[in-house]
């Protein structure tokens, strides 16, 4: 690199200074100056930077053309551009002056959106699709919820007009057989709970009971005129009040029914099936009597009741005990009592072998 030095910058020459290695400097001075000097060329070598003098190498920053290199050391220009140290090179396209490199391509984030110099229409292009496949997404994300949320309204209607079908085909009194209400995620869906009079802290008989001729021809069905129960330990206070009034108001031996069905879906085990029951007087040795604990004038019984009514009498058919062509009676029908209340009366009339004219003698005398 050469320097003129002429008259008009000859008070600048103690004020130009080069920071790094500049590789070889040629400093000219022309013969034209006031001072004695003559002309002169110093030449000094890269490698003998001791030579260069001192005011020559403070904080000048060099200047290529347009490209401004500061804060570097070993910087040299020439047919080959070398960079050594900690550079940062940012390149600004001159979109005023029109000066642009074609080696360099810009980034989106770079390139101004705003500006009419765009190269072929490629970033209006990219604008224009990025906002049409947000407006496609937009639109296919809109139908999936509106699909989604629709699928699941109809869903919730259908289920719902079954259900409502059923309730209307199946009240709760017309209840035909438990097989028909049977939850089928129960494991075991005919399984009878059976209390035993240990369980329910019976008191032992006064006297001995006589015992029945089996199978057993009747079933009679009634209710204790109490307050009903629906948990386990509610259903041992009532029996047991029961078995104490029987015993100790009525004079009876024990219990006077041979079961009770309690509001938790359970059997509650009072004389049994071999011994004859004290529940309706003039046929005790024909039938076993199965009471429903509560009073069901207005109310009807549970459906888990219902069901344990109809698996006990079952269970009977199944161990013999009672006659396969039972008779089905209410208690109402033998003797002048409301038992067992007009709600479970109904609901009784519509179970098999029920017996709905007691005027006819063949219905009523047992085989």
């Amino acid at each position: 690199m050469a320097l003129n030095l002429n008259c008009s910058n000859k008070n600048n020459i103690n004020s130009t200074k080069v920071a790094g290695d500049l590789g070889d400097i040629q400093i000219t001075e022309n013969s034209d100056c006031e001072d004695d000097h003559i002309n002169k060329i110093q030449k000094v070598s890269r490698n003998n930077k001791s030579t260069i003098p001192a005011n020559l190498l403070q904080n000048t920053v060099p200047v290529f053309g347009k490209v401004t290199v500061s804060n570097s050391d070993n910087v040299q220009f020439g047919n080959n551009t070398y960079f050594n140290g900690p550079v940062t090179i940012k390149q600004v396209i001159h979109t005023k002056s029109g000066v642009d490199n074609a080696a360099y391509s810009s980034t989106e984030d770079e390139i101004d959106p705003n500006s009419t110099n765009l190269h072929n229409g490629k970033f209006a292009d990219t604008l224009i699709k990025k906002e049409q496949i947000l407006l496609w997404h937009k639109i296919t994300f809109c139908a999936v919820c509106f699909t989604v949320i629709g699928s699941i309204v109809a869903i919730v209607l259908v289920l719902q007009n079954k259900s409502e079908q059923q309730r209307r085909t199946n009240p709760q009194t017309d209840f035909k057989t438990p097989e028909s209400h049977n939850d089928p995620l129960l494991i075991a869906p005919d399984h009878l709970r059976i209390v035993s009079r240990t369980d329910w802290l019976a008191q032992p008989v006064e006297k001995p009971l006589k015992k029945l001729v089996q199978p057993v021809p009747w079933v009679i069905i009634t209710h204790t005129a109490t307050e009903t129960c629906l948990t386990q330990s509610q259903c041992v206070l009532r029996v047991r009040l029961i078995q104490s009034f029987h015993i100790e108001s009525r004079g009876w031996d024990d219990i006077g029914y041979n079961f009770l069905v309690g509001g938790d879906g359970s059997i509650y085990y009072g004389r049994g099936w071999d011994y004859e029951g004290a529940h309706t007087k003039g046929y005790n040795k024909y039938s076993i009597g199965i009471a429903f604990i509560g009073t069901f004038n207005n109310d009807p019984p549970s459906r888990q009741q219902l069901e344990a009514c109809q698996k006990i009498i079952k269970r009977g058919v199944q161990l013999r005990k009672l006659a396969e062509d039972y008779k089905l009676f209410a208690h109402r029908q033998l003797m002048s009592t409301l038992s067992p209340g007009d709600e479970l009366f109904n609901i009784i009339k519509k179970w098999p072998n029920f017996v709905s004219n007691v005027t006819d003698l063949e219905s009523l005398i047992p085989n």
